[in-house]
Order: C-alpha cells, then structure tokens, then sequence
C-alpha cells in the first residue's frame, strides 16, 4: 500500500485571513488523521503574502493535540537561521510530548529574500548546523540539550538540489526531494543519494520521499477548473516577482496570460499530478515506482478550502489508505 503525507504551506487565499489558513491546516490535518494520511509536515516562509506558516516547531505541537495518529513535522525548519541547540530542544520537547509523532525535516533554503536573512541574523551555515545539531541530539555538543528522552524526532533531509542528496547519503539520513519546488535536478539528486548512501546509526538502507504538486477531481475538467488560481500565481511569483495571495478563480480566469507565463505553466504541468483521481492515481504509482521512492508527499492549492479537502479525500480512496471510507 501506497505511503501517502501531506505537506500544507497553510496558503492564503483573497479575501482570507492568516487566521484563516492556518485554521485551515488544522482542518486538512484532522481529515487526513481520519483518511489514514502518514505524515503531515508544515513549511516555513517569512514575509509571504502567500503562506501563512512561519513557525512550523509551534503549529506542530498544535497538530498533534488535535489528531491521534498523524506524524506530524517540519517540512521544513531553515536551519540557516537559527542555533541548532535551539532546535534541539524544541524538537526534543515535542518528542517528549508526542512520542513517536515527531519528524523533523531540515531544509537550508532561507525561506524568503535577503530581508529575511537580515532579519533573522542569519548566517546560512546549512550543512555545518545540520552536523551540529545532530551532535546535540547525540549528547556529543558543547551543552546538553534538554528534555532527555528514550529517542529523538526521526530526522530527514530536505532538499531539491544534488548537493543536498549527497549529504543525506553520507551521513546515512532520509532524504526528501521537493518535486514541488523544482523538479529539474531530481534524477541527479536521487542518482546522488542512491549512490552514495552510507549505512548509519540513523539508516541503514537508503529511503526516499518525493513531494508533487497534486490536484485529483471528479474530471479532467474539473481538475483543469481548480488549477487556476495556483497556475496564476506561479506565473505571477516566479516570472514577475510578485508578493501575493492565492488568486479567486475569477481574476485567475480573467487574467490573459503571455506567452511567457504559458510557457511556465505548460512547463510545471510536466511535473505536476491534476486530473481525475482514478487517473492521478495510476500516474502516479507509476511516478513512484519508475523513482523508487518509499513515500510521496502531497501539495495541494486550490482557492476553496473544501476542493482541498476533496482532493485529498480521492486519493485517499484510490489508494486505499482510507479504512472510513463508505
């Protein structure tokens, strides 16, 4: 059976609040505790008119009080930017609060522009505070992390880049690929990983998670219908650099794309799941096996909170995850 998470960006959408994206995640997340979804991870962003989620380590302990089964994690914490002591020890107290329900996933990318890196005094040592903060979680570091407990959050590498793969494999971590973010260098990436993996304390055989953007629907039409307003926002954040919301369906559909804005979003269609859930569902499976990933991580964006929700449900169903389904 198909291991299926969920990572939540808690999207803002017009005419919403922050508020109301981050109520929204604690809805998908009590759903998907139901649907029988593994993990649920929360991003990091600063200064984002688009994301509401800037403090993944306090919206988890949130999470977990609310669902029973869920791992819930960092997808992820941006290590850059803060002393891995620290994060050592909010991790270890979520642990001791949620035993077993605790990922932490690392990710070195700064989560917003050079204001962010300025604001955060931020000093962008990725892989050197990774190696530290493992020290910490092994009681090896110049301080003893607290609380003490019987094992620590289970630890995972996140990453689009072959850089980052590499470093997983060496120090034998588990390995998460943002499809998501960028998909161009995931062959490499993986090709790195696999290669490379060194057996660990931590792993011993390599284990990868691969994160697509997924949208599933009752049609094709349908499928197409929701897709705009995230489409539209990745013409207008990527190509123009524009700070905003998730866009209405009514400015996403009145808007007269250029060629250029085409040719991205015909570009990321060749890496994105939409469509017909029972469609989806076989695209990828074949996904996952042609990459031999173990897990695969869901985004979903749709202006409407209950399209979400419904998307996630589909697969849910198809995949066979879902033991309350009637």
């Amino acid at each position: 059976m198909m291991i299926l998470n969920i990572l939540d960006q808690s999207p803002v959408v017009e005419g919403s609040t922050f508020t109301d994206a981050l109520n929204n995640t604690i809805e998908l997340a009590k759903k998907a505790d139901e649907w029988g979804y593994k993990r649920y991870w929360v991003a990091e962003h600063h200064s984002s008119n688009s994301f509401a989620g800037t403090a993944p380590e306090i919206l988890i302990g949130k999470l977990c009080s609310e669902t029973k089964n869920l791992k819930c994690g960092s997808g992820g914490v941006l290590i850059s930017h803060y002393a891995p002591f620290k994060i050592a020890e909010q991790f270890r107290t979520l642990e001791a609060l949620y035993p077993g329900r605790i990922d932490l996933g690392i990710g070195r990318a700064p989560g917003g522009d050079k204001s962010i890196i300025t604001a955060l005094k931020s000093d962008l040592g990725g892989f050197e505070k990774t190696d530290e903060l493992m020290n910490f979680f092994d009681d090896k570091g110049i301080a003893k992390s607290n609380p003490q407990i019987e094992r620590n959050p289970e630890l995972w590498i996140l990453g689009t880049s072959p850089d980052s793969a590499l470093y997983a494999a060496k120090k034998g971590l588990r390995y998460c690929f943002g499809s998501f973010i960028n998909d161009e260098h995931r062959q490499m990436a993986l090709q790195a990983y696999y290669t490379n993996f060194q057996p660990s304390k931590y792993l011993k055989e390599p284990y990868v998670n691969i994160a697509v953007v997924c949208l599933a629907a009752d049609s094709q039409n349908e499928a197409d219908k929701l897709a705009k307003s995230s489409e539209y926002w990745l013409a207008q954040t990527f190509l123009l650099n524009k700070n905003i919301k998730f866009p209405t369906y009514e400015t996403a559909v009145n808007h007269k794309f250029s060629i250029e804005e085409q040719f991205l979003i015909n570009y990321r269609r060749n890496s994105v799941f939409i469509g017909k859930s029972n469609e989806v569902k076989d695209k990828l499976t074949d996904f996952v096996k042609k990459i031999a990933a173990h897990e695969l991580t869901i985004v979903t964006i749709t202006e409407h909170q209950q399209d979400r929700l419904r998307s996630y449900e589909l697969l849910a169903n198809e995949f066979g995850i879902n033991k309350n389904k009637t």
